[in-house]
């Protein structure tokens, strides 16, 4: 009987609890700040361990869209943590409100106030040796990027997704080898610096990003990702874009007069050029990757690109696995069929026609995954 009852307390007991703290301090950093927070009610064994997490998601719709709880809560939030324990995460989102009845009601939040106290959060961050950064913020937050944010010993991972302007002054990322701006617009000089300040970038994601430049060099980048983006140059007739060290390149829907050099080491690629590249398109891409061996083109206007593109006879000999996503209504198979013999060693191929390619007006993600293997 005195088994059968001690039995049953040990399966009736917190197994949760009796973890050890790291792992317990793991799973919370899995969570939202708030849920964190709450947390401490549980039990003594949980009290204080949401003051250790390092992992911290502040998201403003987890606060019912108010913004000054939500910048209270933050505030006290950090102030309360355990300040030995370093940062291994910091991500914002602040969307502001959203339910204002009018434009009036928005600017009531001022662009001042909400500066200061995202620049004191994110000075928070680095203070901790954050190494990831992940920031998405409402276009009312700041007109222009905080100067603070590009100068951090500790940084590897940075997400940066407001309606701002960068005006990058100075810039010192040492250990930062992934980048993603979104919803910007930048400067040459601000580019600048920004790619000379980053000496061991690997991964770039530029979407949504207006670029006013004569040049851009990304000479540490491995992996780069246009969406979206609009380049006008300032003097010269053409921007001129620098890869010498691109492996993989995803260009979408990108507009301006772009030349494209150094990029002899691109082997993976994925190109989307849909109606609104129509009028913007005035580069030969295709032209300036031929020793890609896997290679995703999804058009609209397939007669136009192609020919444009293969105009000069360009062959194709490293292509290995090739895959089509075109409207037929726009597609001349004759050209397509002067594409696949300018690609001898080509061993796959796959020809698909989809709603995608027929509607794509604007970027949209589009995981190809397996399709790879649907032909041989």
């Amino acid at each position: 009987m005195e088994n059968s009852l001690t039995k049953m307390i040990d399966e009736n007991s917190d197994r949760l609890s009796n973890l050890p703290d790291a792992l317990l301090i793991h799973i919370l950093s899995l969570l939202d700040a708030k849920k964190v927070v709450q947390t401490c009610l549980l039990s003594k064994r949980w009290r204080n361990l949401w003051a250790s997490v390092p992992s911290l998601h502040f998201n403003y719709e987890y606060l019912s869209n108010e913004s000054e709880r939500f910048s209270n809560f933050l505030t006290l939030f950090l102030h309360l943590r355990d300040k030995a324990i370093n940062l291994h995460t910091f991500k914002l989102c602040y969307y502001g409100s959203r339910t204002c009845a009018s434009s009036m009601h928005c600017s009531a939040l001022s662009n001042t106030e909400a500066f200061s106290i995202d620049e004191m959060w994110i000075l928070y961050a680095f203070k901790h040796e954050v190494k990831n950064l992940v920031l998405k913020l409402w276009e009312n937050c700041f007109k222009v990027a905080p100067n603070c944010l590009f100068t951090c010993y500790s940084l590897e991972y940075m997400q940066f997704n407001c309606f701002s302007e960068v005006k990058a002054d100075i810039v010192c990322l040492p250990k930062l080898r992934k980048l993603s701006l979104r919803n910007v617009s930048m400067n040459g000089d601000s580019i600048h610096k920004i790619l000379s300040g980053c000496p061991v970038l690997e991964t770039l994601s530029i979407q949504f990003v207006t670029i006013r430049t004569n040049s851009i060099s990304f000479q540490t980048v491995k992996s780069l990702r246009m969406e979206n983006c609009f380049f006008y140059s300032l003097s010269e007739p053409t921007i001129s874009i620098s890869c010498p060290c691109l492996n993989y390149l995803k260009f979408v829907q990108c507009t301006g007069a772009i030349t494209f050099t150094d990029m002899s080491r691109v082997t993976d690629a994925i190109i989307t050029w849909g109606k609104n590249c129509k009028k913007g398109y005035n580069f030969d891409l295709l032209e300036d990757i031929l020793g890609v061996e896997y290679l995703e083109l999804i058009i609209v206007y397939a007669k136009e690109f192609l020919d444009r593109e293969l105009k000069n006879g360009t062959t194709f000999n490293g292509l290995k696995c090739l895959l089509l996503d075109l409207c037929w209504n726009n597609c001349n198979f004759s050209i397509l069929s002067s594409f696949l013999k300018r690609c001898p060693k080509l061993e796959k191929f796959c020809l698909l026609h989809t709603t995608y390619s027929c509607e794509v007006c604007c970027c949209e993600e589009k995981t190809l995954g397996n399709k790879w293997q649907v032909a041989d």
